[in-house]
């Protein structure tokens, strides 16, 4: 038996085991993988669709409309004195501020697919373009649970801070080239640009529940193999954001740990984040790490940003 067979029946069996131990503890962990779930579709439906959807079509529908252009002449010297990256960047950019990740991904792959900016400057944006709701920041983090508006405050700032830091160290790239983006042939149907734009959202806010159910059926049945001790719950923010700050809002941890704490959670993003990210970015040839270190780089910046603001407006 020649030893590619015997690796490829190896593979098999290796599969084979896995899979029976998934399916043996989603059966012993039934209800609260139910419960999972149930949360995932009411962190959806409740408060992440409501936030991206308006944003999401408005963006399809300017795109049609060469809006891009319009706002890239406003933002041309920023983006590309500042971040180095063509003009039209700043409609991904200024969208993102607004409604903050994964939709960033969307506009950069829109923007992208109407030929407006080309991989290079996708590569670079995704770096720096990758804000928090804030919204979810100051209401859900700031006033939920921290209980403290001031302190969502500090961490919107901090958030928002190190990325632009991240935008102005990450400009020197020798196969960037500034070039005029293509103008768009405007579609005069309406209706037909609001059906694609209604199409193109609904996929990707499927998408995106199904990445963030996964990566909380993942967390669940983690936390039934390997019991973590309250306090440091908070870790399963790594892998999905909102389970990890909320258990941090439960830990006995002061406030200004859980501010710094938060700050990096929100800024790194967690596995889930970065997975619809790039599932959104399908088939774009992007390279996971310098997104990643970007990430840990991001998230370690704003907290320290958090850390110095604290210390200089003792606030608590």
């Amino acid at each position: 038996m020649s030893n590619i067979r015997i690796y490829l029946i190896m593979k098999k069996i290796i599969l084979l085991i896995l899979f029976s131990t998934l399916i043996f503890l989603i059966l012993i962990n039934s209800y609260e993988i139910m419960e999972s779930i149930r949360f995932s579709f009411s962190l959806c439906i409740n408060n992440l669709f409501p936030s991206l959807i308006p944003f999401m079509l408005l963006s399809n529908i300017l795109i049609k409309y060469n809006f891009v252009n319009e706002l890239s002449d406003i933002f041309k010297n920023i983006m590309t004195k500042i971040f180095k990256v063509n003009k039209s960047c700043s409609f991904a950019f200024i969208m993102s501020i607004l409604s903050g990740t994964p939709s960033n991904a969307k506009y950069l792959k829109d923007s992208l697919d109407n030929n407006l900016i080309n991989i290079n400057d996708v590569k670079k944006c995704l770096n720096f373009c990758h804000f928090t709701n804030p919204i979810f920041i100051l209401g859900t983090i700031g006033y939920t649970f921290l209980n403290n508006k001031k302190l969502g405050l500090i961490i919107l700032i901090s958030h928002y801070l190190s990325n632009i830091i991240i935008g102005i160290f990450n400009k020197k790239d020798t196969n960037y080239n500034i070039y005029n983006s293509k103008q768009i042939k405007i579609k005069t149907n309406f209706i037909n640009i609001l059906k694609d734009s209604i199409n193109n959202t609904i996929s990707t806010l499927f998408l995106i529940l199904g990445i963030i159910t996964t990566c909380i059926i993942s967390t669940c049945i983690l936390n039934n193999i390997i019991p973590i001790n309250d306090n440091f719950k908070f870790l399963y923010g790594l892998i999905e954001i909102t389970q990890g700050l909320k258990y941090l809002s439960l830990s006995n941890f002061n406030l200004q740990l859980k501010t710094i704490i938060s700050s990096f959670l929100i800024s790194f993003g967690g596995f889930c984040i970065h997975a619809q990210t790039f599932a959104i970015l399908d088939n774009k040839k992007i390279r996971y790490y310098p997104y990643f270190i970007s990430r840990l780089i991001h998230g370690i910046l704003a907290s320290i940003l958090s850390l110095l603001i604290l210390r200089l407006t003792n606030i608590i």
